[in-house]
């Protein structure tokens, strides 16, 4: 099927800073009278992160990452971070993409709302293609109990109304199951409170320089239906983010990557006796971007060229219930929840098809204006807006269904333990479609390969290749439909009193049917009827991927004191395989190119399938608190053995397929610290380390042994500081925090490969652009320094912030433009703006900052 990557890559813009508040204290009011009227502080849920009062020591920080109850962050014996929520909101920080700004190892790179993709500890090996259903995450996505994870395009929920975000580093295949190879990243939900009322109300808005303003409002809102046993909690989000790309093509628009985004939740809990509580929720979003973040970095900064329109849809709906029933000797724990969603992409890459209406042959006379123009020599703004546009469209239906059930014993004997088992079905159709006007009698089809098999002899894409309409360049459709099963067990054995043993096993058992129909001329083989008139052969083919086994974690763990702990993993992680696109073969033609290419890889055809990949992690790391609490540090080192890596190997006719080949070995290091410096001061950092490499040579992505794997930045670092301090009748607080990302590379090398046909080792391809790589470019360092100030007054607090200050974020990815170069402005990018905003914040209860002891 015909590709397009979403190319991500950030030039940092400056912007203004707001000159007016957005929001004032009658607020809330309008939102809920009787709320801004009855405002007793709100007690924290028992499940929640408790916060101490402002002290000497940090406060602690409680966290569920190992599924089998509430437990201090320091005393988990995983590599676990929480992200303070509290801290992510002041700051005007509330991207699914921001959260990489405080973990360690995690980077997510964004070409758009809802298409991102999450890296964490070097283990990746490119990037991501917008029509491939079966390229898998390596990192789960959890809304609580609930996986909502699409690889590249995982829903952006904006971070609010949770309690933390758990960022869990490393395989969790035991508990999270098989997306969760590289980890698992959490959002904990704030749950209904039936002892009070109380709610928030806050508005937010910003000015960016060459660009247009934005905005954002949001509400939360508590209410006890009856008193101490049933409550429901609703919180809203609506926001636009104006735009600062100009496109100079045909679809000429300023300021076209605006997006509006409304998000809401609405959750009900219900404790009818102190032994059961039952819980319901929904969750919805609703966003819908005009363009795509990208610029070319051959026009002017923030501009953009296409004919035609560009931009993202997504439509979420997650519904979600379950029960936590006490049993006395352990809690029976049972969530299922219901997916829908639709999500929507288009693109404009117009000049990838630009040589269709060239003059390479000679003129077609009998029908429309071929050619259009002759190829110029190199870019040409002129010629480009003449190439008709190519409306690149995507769309998808995704269903799931999932449950689960486990019982999780208490921890008041030798042994805890948890047993458990998921199910989950999954349905998901995907329609790809690249109508162009006009294609049928501009482009160089009849001058070149006429006459059809059709009534006038002319070309029609629908009568000839099968397309869903004339004028339609391609169309495909691919309907994959899963089943899985699992069955989990998870113990500790508490040795003596410092002393922990672990062990876990998950059983699997997963299904795939996957159909896939291709038509268009770029998704047919040429073929001739008995007359000697050229036909399309359309594609189609029905595949059913079956895999199961076991994968097993162990841990040790030992108390030094009550304040450090040293603990030991090893854990498997792995991920389904899935069904391949066909790859056209043939002696002429895309077919021609395409099985030349194949043969000189070693492959008669692309396989039809590819199956599960794996890995071993072994973690050393420990956890300790110093300075009687004031001081925290947690270090880990860990070594990962990746084989069988589903590694995608590009052909140079526009086709792709994944085959299981090759090794990677990451290795790293992670450190993060806090410091209560003073009873109002608090500073804390983050480092990373990581050393990703191919072990042997993988010739599917042109790796040679010991090249660095694309994506995975050798270093992060982190650093913030935070003061909190009454003022007045009021409280101050204040933050400043920065973000390094060391430089990445979009592949493993600088090369061209092929295979010597001799001796079948991987050798650099010195035919091709003289071996030089036309898809390799390095993605620099990047600085990014974020700072807020917020006052709190009574009910109220007004704040304002700015991220990106000093313009350090310039570039996350480049899509570099291949056999078009000659068609397109230069790299394809995505570019992001600095932002600083002022906020009006009323709320019905003073909400305390929560400084975690690791956060950052």
């Amino acid at each position: 099927m015909v590709n397009l990557s979403v190319g991500h890559s950030v030039s940092a813009r400056p912007a203004r800073i707001v000159a007016r508040l957005m929001a004032s204290g009658a607020a809330l009011a309008l939102i809920a009278p009787g709320i801004a009227r009855a405002a007793p502080e709100p007690q924290a849920p028992a499940d929640a992160p408790q916060a101490a009062p402002q002290s000497e020591g940090l406060n602690d920080i409680v966290v569920t990452a190992t599924r089998s109850g509430a437990q201090s962050l320091q005393k988990v014996p995983i590599a676990v971070s929480v992200v303070n929520v509290d801290q992510i909101t002041k700051s005007g920080q509330g991207n699914l993409s921001d959260l990489a700004k405080f973990t360690p190892s995690l980077v997510i790179t964004e070409g758009a709302p809802g298409f991102n993709k999450f890296n964490l500890r070097g283990l990746a090996t490119g990037g991501y293609v917008t029509s491939d259903t079966s390229d898998r995450p390596l990192v789960a996505v959890y809304l609580d109990d609930t996986p909502i994870s699409v690889q590249g395009q995982t829903p952006d929920l904006k971070v609010y109304d949770l309690d933390r975000v758990e960022v869990l580093r490393g395989p969790q295949g035991t508990l999270f199951g098989a997306g969760s190879m590289a980890g698992t990243v959490r959002f904990v939900t704030a749950k209904p409170d039936a002892r009070s009322v109380f709610g928030t109300a806050e508005a937010s808005g910003s000015t960016t320089e060459y660009g247009a303003g934005s905005y954002n409002v949001r509400g939360m809102v508590n209410i006890p239906l009856i008193k101490d046993e049933l409550a429901v909690r609703g919180n809203i989000f609506v926001g636009n983010d104006g735009g600062f790309i100009d496109n100079i093509g045909q679809h000429r628009v300023d300021n076209a990557n605006s997006n509006r985004s409304t998000q809401g939740r609405v959750a009900m809990r219900w404790t009818p006796t102190d032994k059961l509580t039952v819980d319901g929720s929904f969750t919805y979003e609703n966003s819908r971007a005009k363009g795509l973040n990208t610029g070319l970095d051959g026009l002017k900064p923030y501009q953009y060229e296409s004919n035609g329109a560009e931009g993202t849809r997504d439509l979420f709906k997650l519904y979600t219930g379950g029960f936590d029933y006490d049993a006395g000797f352990a809690n029976l724990i049972v969530t299922g929840a219901y997916t829908d969603r639709k999500i929507g992409f288009n693109a404009s890459p117009d000049p990838q098809i630009g040589y269709y209406f060239a003059n390479y042959y000679a003129p077609y006379t009998g029908a429309g204006k071929y050619p259009l123009y002759a190829p110029p020599a190199r870019y040409d703004h002129a010629v480009t807006s003449l190439i008709p546009a190519e409306n690149y469209t995507i769309n998808q239906k995704l269903n799931d269904f999932m449950a689960e059930a486990r019982l999780v014993s208490k921890n008041d004997g030798p042994v805890k333990w948890t047993v458990g088992a998921f199910y989950e079905k999954q349905n998901r159709h995907l329609i790809q479609d690249i109508p162009v006007a006009g294609f049928d009698t501009l482009s160089y089809q009849n001058a070149a390969f006429g006459p059809f098999a059709t009534p006038t002899g002319r070309y029609d894409s629908k009568t000839v290749d099968g397309a869903f309409s004339s004028n339609d360049i391609f169309s495909g459709l691919q309907d994959v439909h899963e089943h899985q099963f699992a069955a989990y067990a998870d113990g500790t054995l508490h040795v003596t009193d410092r002393l922990d043993l672990t062990a876990g096993l998950r059983y699997f058992n997963f299904k795939e049917n996957y159909y896939l129909y291709e038509g268009g001329a770029f998704g047919v083989l040429l073929g001739k009827d008995a007359q000697g008139r050229t036909t399309g052969i359309t594609q189609s083919i029905r595949s059913t991927l079956k895999s199961n086994g076991v994968n097993p974690r162990a841990n040790i763990s030992y108390k030094l004191n009550d304040n450090v702990l040293i603990y030991a993993e090893a854990a498997k992680g792995f991920r389904y395989g899935g069904a391949n696109q066909p790859v056209p073969l043939g002696t002429a033609g895309l077919a021609g190119r395409c099985t030349t290419q194949l043969n000189s890889y070693g492959y008669s055809a692309a396989p039809g399938t590819f199956g599960p990949d794996k890995l071993w992690n072994y973690t050393i790391g420990e956890k300790a608190k110093f300075a009687g609490g004031r001081v925290t540090l947690n270090a880990s080192a860990y070594y990962i053995d990746w084989s069988d890596v589903q590694t995608r190997l590009r052909l140079n006719c526009s086709y792709f397929f994944t085959d299981n080949k090759g090794k990677i070995a990451s290795k790293g290091v992670e450190l993060e610290a806090a410091v209560k410096a003073t009873r109002n001061i608090t500073l804390n950092g983050s480092f990373s380390f990581n050393d990703s490499t191919a072990r042997g040579d993988i010739p599917t992505v042109g790796a040679f042994d010991g090249d660095r794997t694309p994506y995975s930045p050798r270093v992060t670092a982190s650093a913030g500081a935070f003061y909190d301090a009454d003022l007045g009748r009021g409280s101050l607080h204040l933050q400043a925090t920065y973000k390094y990302i060391s430089s990445q590379q979009t592949t493993f090398n600088d090369f061209s490969t092929t295979l010597d046909p001799t001796s079948k080792k991987l050798i650099v391809d010195r035919a091709s652009n003289g071996g030089r790589s036309q898809t390799y470019a390095v993605i620099p360092e990047s600085h990014n320094a974020s700072a807020s100030i917020a006052y709190d007054i009574g009910n109220y607090e007004f704040g304002i912030f700015g991220n990106n200050l000093f313009d350090g974020v310039k570039v996350i990815d480049i899509q570099r433009a291949t056999y078009y170069a000659i068609y397109q402005a230069g790299s394809r990018v995505t570019v992001v703006a600095r932002d600083h905003r002022l906020s009006c914040l009323p709320q019905a209860a003073p909400v305390p900052w929560i400084r975690a002891s690791s956060a950052a």
